[in-house]
């Protein structure tokens, strides 16, 4: 089984690209759609509480505004939930070892280190104006978030580098899913 991540900034389509790939039937893990999860918990509540004393309660909206603005808040809290994180991608990876491929998105895959647990990266992306059009449609869109995190991650220039591959996202549909083949073909070579 080959593990392979997907990354990239923010809005550059790594999710939608993540969901096409489940669409077509491989095994899929997403890092956000996994903290979800985890914040539900009512333990991992109490503990985040405990190590953010400035929140009054725990809101995700609130945890968002303490980690982008205060890096010591985002290292506690990193340092707490990368490691329930990893523990969920693990078990992932193990459930689905007889699968020829599996496919993980991870936003702060080079930021948290995650790479040693790949065999593969792939960086998507496209233009700053393409993920701005992108962001600005989100409910959870805010502009001063949107701004801290592109000052914490790697730059795309910087993600496209260490990748083993890229996909443009920024393009048309029949483009992309001729990206996404020529990436499963390559992907195949490597089995």
């Amino acid at each position: 089984m080959l593990a392979i991540c997907i990354t990239g900034s923010y809005a550059s389509g790594k999710t939608f690209i993540l969901d096409y790939l489940a669409e077509k039937g491989y095994k899929t893990f997403c890092a956000d759609q996994c903290i979800k999860e985890l914040y539900q918990d009512l333990s991992v509540q109490n503990q985040i509480l405990t190590l953010l004393p400035e929140l009054e309660y725990f809101n995700i909206r609130k945890i968002s505004n303490l980690i982008y603005n205060y890096d010591l808040s985002r290292e506690k809290l990193q340092n707490f939930i990368y490691p329930l994180l990893i523990d969920k991608l693990i078990l992932f990876k193990k459930e689905n070892a007889n699968s020829k491929f599996v496919f993980a998105e991870i936003p702060l895959l080079y930021e948290a280190k995650f790479d040693k647990y790949f065999d593969f990266v792939v960086t998507i992306y496209c233009s700053e104006e393409v993920r701005m059009q992108r962001a600005i449609t989100r409910s959870s869109f805010d502009i001063e978030i949107y701004n801290k995190i592109g000052e914490i991650q790697l730059s795309q220039e910087s993600k496209i580098e260490k990748a083993d591959f890229s996909i443009n996202s920024g393009v048309d549909m029949l483009n992309l899913e001729q990206q996404i083949s020529n990436l499963i073909k390559k992907l195949e070579c490597q089995v």
